[in-house]
């Protein structure tokens, strides 16, 4: 990470998560439909707002599996470790599926700045950064 991502550990406040709580079981139904989602593990709160998405949190371990074979229980299981992970308030568990129909289940940072957010991604390696206020994925 670069002296300029270091200098921007720009996080959220909570007053930019959605007050109704997701179920896991919602959570499970959007991935097998092909969607995504941002949440805090405590009560799946979805964030709204603005900022990126950065996965490849250190440690966070990320989950991959086809998303043709991906059944509730693993699901559960992965979203549960993720939990575990997650010890900033300006950390979310993502999760999507790309154009192949892999699921992806990560910690991810929320960045306000894109230019921070896409160095930030790139040097983790990520494929794409989650832009919130525009509710797309902008490639790396």
């Amino acid at each position: 990470m670069s002296a300029e991502c270091a200098k921007h550990p720009e996080g959220v406040s909570m007053s930019n998560f959605n007050s109704s709580k997701m179920k896991i079981e919602s959570l499970y139904f959007l991935i097998q439909s092909g969607e995504g989602f941002s949440v805090r593990p405590d009560g799946y709160i979805t964030y709204v707002g603005d900022g990126y998405a950065v996965g490849g949190v250190k440690g966070g371990k990320v989950f991959t599996l086809a998303n043709e074979i991906l059944s509730f229980n693993v699901f559960s299981a992965q979203m549960a470790r993720l939990a575990s992970y997650l010890p900033e308030e300006s950390q979310v568990i993502g999760g999507w599926v790309d154009d192949d129909g892999i699921v992806y289940l990560e910690v991810s940072d929320i960045i306000k700045s894109k230019s921070v957010a896409l160095e930030l991604a790139e040097a983790r390696g990520e494929k794409a950064i989650y832009d919130f206020a525009n509710a797309k994925s902008i490639d790396v």
